[in-house]
C-alpha cells in the first residue's frame, strides 16, 4: 500500500493531520492527538508531544519557505495595486496578509516512543501541521521475523521476484516472432512496431526481434510504452545506424511484421 508515493501499512486506511489549530484542513476533523498510534519508517509509535516551534527557532528550510510565502504576497499585492489583470482579464482580488502563526506548513515538534519499547529514548521529529499521518488502533500486527508492519520489506520483495518469476515464464511461452505484450500472432496483414537493436526481453531471439501489435489494445500498447522506455533508457534509439535522423523513435508509424 502506498499514500503519494510513500510506502504505508497495508492495516490501515486512516490518514490524520495533527490536532491543531491551523492545520490546512477542515475544522472538527478529529486529528492525532499525544496518545494516537501513527507509522513511522514502517514501525508504531506512540505521539507522547506535539509542541510548536517557537518562530526563532524556526529550522532555515521552513524560514526559507516561509518567505517565499511572503514574497509572493507581497509580489502579488504590488501587482494588484498596479491595475493588472487575471489571465481571465478580470482584476486580481485582495488576498489577506499570510500570518506566521497560522502558516500551515510551520514547524511543529513531535515526540514518539516506540510502541514496543515504552522505556526507550523519544525519538523528536520536526513536521508541519499540514502532514498526514499514517495512524493504527491500539490492536495491530507486526512481522514476526523482521518486527515491521506489514508489507515488510521481506514481504515486499518476495512479491517483486514472484512478478518478476511469472513475467519471465510468460515471456519464455511467446513463439518467436509473436507480439511481446499480447503472446499472439502477428500476421503479414498486421501493422507492427519493431524495435531495432537487441531484444531486451527475449535476448535469445537476436537482434531487431522485438515486435509488438501496434494496435490500441491494452496488452499490446502498454507493453509498447514499457518497452520503449526501456530501450530508449540503454540508448539505443541514438545508437541505430539503420534509422535515418529523426526517426530513432519506435512510437511513429508501425512496419509490416517480417
Amino acid at each position: 500500500m502506498s499514500r503519494n508515493g510513500e510506502w504505508a501499512t497495508s492495516q490501515s486506511r486512516s490518514f490524520k493531520r495533527l490536532a491543531l489549530p491551523h492545520n490546512g484542513y477542515r475544522e472538527g476533523v478529529p486529528g492525532v492527538e499525544v496518545g494516537s498510534i501513527v507509522v513511522l519508517d514502517r514501525q508504531a509509535w506512540r505521539v507522547l508531544e506535539i509542541k510548536e516551534k517557537p518562530e526563532d527557532l524556526w529550522p532555515a528550510d521552513y524560514e526559507a519557505a516561509w518567505q517565499k510565502v511572503v514574497s509572493r504576497w507581497i509580489e502579488r499585492e504590488a501587482a494588484r495595486a498596479a491595475g493588472e489583470l487575471t489571465p481571465w482579464g478580470t482584476p486580481l482580488s485582495a488576498q489577506a496578509e499570510p500570518v506566521r502563526s497560522e502558516w500551515y506548513y510551520r514547524p511543529v515538534n513531535v515526540a514518539l516512543q516506540h510502541v514496543d519499547k515504552p522505556k526507550s529514548k523519544p525519538r523528536h521529529v520536526v513536521t508541519a501541521p499540514a502532514y498526514e499521518w499514517q495512524t493504527l488502533p491500539e490492536h495491530f500486527v507486526v512481522c514476526r521475523l523482521c518486527h515491521e508492519l506489514p508489507p515488510c520489506r521481506h514481504a515486499e520483495t518476495e512479491d517483486t521476484v514472484n512478478r518478476e518469476m511469472e513475467k519471465a515464464e510468460r515471456l519464455m511461452a511467446i513463439p518467436r516472432g509473436a507480439c511481446l505484450g499480447c503472446g499472439e500472432t502477428i500476421t503479414s496483414r498486421m501493422k507492427a512496431i519493431r524495435f531495432p537493436g537487441p531484444n531486451l526481453w527475449r535476448p535469445d531471439w537476436g537482434k531487431d526481434s522485438a515486435v509488438f501489435h501496434a494496435r490500441s489494445r491494452e496488452e499490446c500498447s502498454t507493453a509498447v510504452w514499457k518497452y520503449e522506455r526501456q530501450w530508449k533508457a540503454q540508448g539505443l534509439n541514438v545508437l541505430n545506424p539503420r534509422l535515418p535522423e529523426g526517426e530513432q523513435s519506435s512510437s511513429g508509424e508501425g512496419d509490416r511484421a517480417a
